[in-house]
C-alpha cells in the first residue's frame, strides 16, 4: 500500500486529470445531445423472423404488421433466421428484430409455461426502445385474448384489447434510454481508467528497472507476491478515480447509472486491475518505463475510438481487441438491457484478460530475475 499512500500524497496531478475529464464530459454531453434526442418522426424499423409453424406464431407476425396503429409507428422487415436479423440490426438497417422460435405454437400456456417473444435490439436504440417496448407491450396484450379465444372459437378477435400481459417481451422490461451526457460519461469514465495503466508501468519500473529492481531481485520477496501487492494497490487509485466520476456525474449532470450502482463498481474495479496489469506487462516486456508509457497513451486513444469514445461509430469484430469493449459492453448490459448475467460474463472475460497479462508478466520476470 506505500505506492497507494505515496501517489495520494501529490493529489494535484489527480485533481487536475478528474478535472480534464469532467470538463470533457460535459462539453461531449452538450454538443452531441442532439443525436440522442428526437429530431424527427421517422418510423421506428423493425425486422421480424417467425420460425413457428403453428397458428399462434402466424397471428402474431400477422398482427404486428398488418396493424394500422402500430403500422403508423413503425416500418417492418422480413428476415429468414436469427442471425440474418441481427446482422441487418447491427449494420444500423433495423432498430430491432422480433424473433418467434419455431416451438411459440407448441407451448401450452399453462401457469408455469409462457410464450416467450425474443427481441434482439440495436447498440444504440436510445428513444426508440421506449417506441419498440410500448407496440410488444400493445401486441401481447391484444395476443393474449386471441389465444384464448381462437382455442375456444377457432377465430381470432379483430381488434386489439387491454388485457394483461403473460407472454414475455424482453429485453425490453426497465429499459433505460441512452442521453448523451450518459453515454460520454461511460466513454470518458473508461478512456480514464484506461490512463490507469500509466500507474503499472511506473510501479514496475520502480521494481523491475534501475538500482531498486536490482535489490529487489535479491530480496527473498517472492515475485508473484511482490507483483499482486503492487497491482491491487495501484489499481485502487484508478478505480477511487472512477469512482469520483460515477458520482460526479450522477449528481451534477443527472447521469442515470441505473438502479444495479454496485456492479457498475465491481465493472470498475474490474477494469483498472485489468489496464494497471497492462501498463506493468508493457514496462515488463520493453524495459523501459517512458517507452511502456508512450505504447500505453496510444493504446488509450486507439481502444477508446475504435469502441465509439470519441464519436460513436461500430467498428463490429475489430472492437474486441479494445480492453474497453468489454467494459463498455458490461455497463451498457447492467444500465440499459438490465442483463446482469451478460455483465458478468463480460467481468469474466476482463478477469481472464487480466490473468493472462499478470502470467505474461511474472514469467518474463522470472526469466530476467535468473
Amino acid at each position: 500500500m506505500y505506492s497507494c499512500k505515496r501517489i495520494l500524497m501529490d493529489p494535484k496531478p489527480i485533481f487536475v486529470r478528474l478535472l480534464s475529464f469532467i470538463v470533457i464530459i460535459l462539453i461531449l454531453g452538450t454538443v452531441f445531445e442532439n443525436q440522442f434526442n428526437i429530431t424527427s418522426l421517422d418510423k421506428v424499423k423493425i425486422a421480424y423472423s417467425n420460425q413457428d409453424s403453428g397458428q399462434y406464431g402466424t397471428m402474431f407476425i400477422d398482427s404486428l404488421i398488418h396493424s394500422d396503429e402500430i403500422k403508423s409507428l413503425t416500418e417492418f422487415t422480413e428476415v429468414s433466421s436469427m442471425e440474418e436479423g441481427q446482422k441487418i440490426v447491427n449494420d444500423g438497417k433495423a432498430d430491432a428484430l422480433v424473433y418467434i422460435t419455431k416451438d411459440f405454437s407448441a407451448l401450452k400456456g399453462n401457469e408455469d409455461t409462457s410464450r416467450t417473444v425474443e427481441v434482439y435490439l440495436s447498440k444504440y436504440t436510445g428513444v426508440n426502445t421506449t417506441v419498440i417496448k410500448n407496440v410488444l407491450e400493445s401486441l401481447t396484450n391484444y395476443m393474449n385474448t386471441s389465444i384464448v379465444i381462437y382455442s375456444m372459437t377457432g377465430s381470432p378477435p379483430a381488434e386489439l384489447s387491454n388485457t394483461g400481459n403473460s407472454l414475455q417481451d424482453e429485453p425490453l422490461s426497465n429499459s433505460v434510454s441512452a442521453t448523451a451526457m450518459g453515454y460520454y460519461s461511460i466513454a470518458m469514465l473508461l478512456m480514464l481508467l484506461l490512463r490507469g495503466q500509466e500507474y503499472g508501468t511506473a510501479g514496475m519500473g520502480e521494481d523491475y528497472l534501475g538500482t531498486l529492481g536490482d535489490r529487489m531481485k535479491l530480496s527473498p520477496i517472492k515475485p508473484y507476491e511482490q507483483y499482486a501487492g503492487k497491482i491491487i494497490a495501484l489499481s485502487l487509485i484508478t478505480f477511487l478515480q472512477g469512482l469520483i466520476i460515477i458520482l460526479f456525474t450522477k449528481y451534477a449532470y443527472g447521469v442515470d447509472w441505473g438502479k444495479h450502482l454496485a456492479v457498475i463498481l465491481l465493472i470498475v474495479f474490474v477494469f483498472s486491475l485489468l489496464t494497471t496489469t497492462l501498463g506493468a506487462m508493457l514496462t515488463i516486456l520493453t524495459k523501459d518505463a517512458v517507452k511502456a508509457d508512450s505504447i500505453a497513451n496510444i493504446v488509450t486513444l486507439g481502444a477508446t475510438f475504435i469502441v465509439g469514445g470519441f464519436v460513436i461509430l461500430d467498428f463490429g469484430t475489430l472492437a474486441h481487441i479494445s480492453p474497453s469493449y468489454y467494459a463498455k459492453s458490461a455497463i451498457f448490459n447492467v444500465i440499459y438491457n438490465d442483463h446482469l448475467d451478460r455483465a458478468f460474463v463480460n467481468i469474466g472475460e476482463m478477469l481472464a484478460i487480466t490473468l493472462l497479462f499478470a502470467l505474461i508478466s511474472i514469467v518474463v520476470s522470472r526469466r530476467k530475475r535468473a
